[in-house]
């Protein structure tokens, strides 16, 4: 048996323009994990058990073509992509016992943290222990954004939160030229191949939060569907109005991560207010369900106390992150919260 994790994320800068080939973000991956196990099995079972969807059953001669019109079309069509990079690669892929258990929730309710991405890497990463696969960590974060593009409903988001799951800590990411492997994908080029290849656009950059710096999240109770908010709006104005938040938000970005850099604290608590003005004034322009009344209570609470605060992520509900260098202001944050009703999420940077 092997066991292999991946952790969750929160967006510190970025959002909605992400989804843009080449345009920059810094991701936070969060100490709080999917844990995959994996069985070698003597027959073709695959046998797949989670703590979330339950369990689920075929054989490996079916897998490449089982529907994927389900709750668990994204693990089916990670598993197709590991069975034909195996077969590739020339491996035998016979049967499985997967075990997938998620932390990422609370209360039976997603935390907003991208379980579904950590649940596709927590998988390659358990299966290339498994069958010591020649892949690299960039090689397994381009597997699973073949599946995510692959699978149906999953192909808008900016594949960010697969890129924290493999490489932990802080990262500034910009998203691949996607037309470029849609290409690559039509035209029938092997897994291995794709894998190989130079993804146009694609930056994936260690970055780290000063030691004396604090990461609060807070979580309002109310889930949100990031992928329905990723394609919701009027499509003209969306495509637009994301185009404008994209050219407005970049130096922001930039500003983000030299603030970082040099430990500069002002620097990016006004960098994160003014990325966040650009979000309400993005989600304004579409018709976004963007901001909720608890959201705008948990950003007014840690700003008021000399935070830096951001709605992380999408929006419509989930979390909302500040940072502080002051530990009593980290303190006093948190106890307010949770008068608002607002639950503070114990987490921490995760590192591979």
């Amino acid at each position: 048996m092997v066991m292999a994790k991946a952790p969750g994320k929160l967006y510190l800068a970025g959002e909605y323009a992400v989804t843009l080939p080449g345009q920059p973000s810094i991701i936070m991956a969060v100490d709080r994990f999917v844990t995959v196990n994996l069985d070698p099995r003597t027959d073709a079972l695959i046998s797949v058990t989670s703590n979330l969807l339950g369990h689920r059953e075929l054989s490996s001669s079916e897998l490449l073509t089982v529907a994927l019109d389900d709750d668990w079309r994204l693990v089916l069509r990670t598993l197709q992509l590991i069975q034909t990079y195996a077969i590739e690669n020339g491996q035998p892929f016979t049967g499985l016992t997967v075990s997938i258990d998620s932390q990422l929730t609370m209360a039976g309710q997603k935390l907003g943290l991208g379980s579904s991405a950590a649940v596709v890497m927590a998988l390659i990463k358990a299966y290339v222990a498994l069958s010591e696969l020649p892949m690299s960590s960039i090689q397994q974060y381009k597997l699973g954004a073949l599946a995510t593009l692959t699978t149906p409903n999953f192909k808008a988001g900016s594949m960010g939160d697969l890129a924290a799951a493999t490489f932990g800590g802080i990262i500034r990411y910009q998203k691949f030229a996607s037309p470029v492997i849609f290409d690559w994908l039509d035209q029938h080029r092997y897994v291995s191949e794709m894998l190989a290849a130079t993804w146009p656009d694609l930056v994936i950059e260690p970055l780290a939060l000063p030691a004396d710096w604090s990461l609060l999240v807070g979580w309002t109770g109310s889930p949100a569907d990031t992928q329905a908010l990723l394609e919701s709006g009027d499509l003209t104005d969306r495509d637009a109005a994301k185009q404008l938040l994209a050219q407005n938000t970049a130096p922001l970005v930039g500003m983000i991560e030299t603030g970082l850099r040099q430990a500069d604290f002002d620097k990016v608590r006004a960098a994160m207010q003014l990325s966040q003005e650009q979000l309400f004034a993005y989600a304004s322009r579409v018709g976004l369900a963007y901001v909720t009344p608890a959201l705008l209570s948990l950003l007014s609470i840690a700003t008021e106390a000399g935070a830096g605060a951001k709605i992380s992520g999408a929006g419509g509900g989930d979390n909302g992150i500040a940072l502080t260098n002051d530990a009593t202001v980290a303190t006093a944050i948190r106890d307010a919260w949770q008068r608002a009703g607002i639950t503070p999420l114990p987490l921490a940077i995760a590192f591979n």
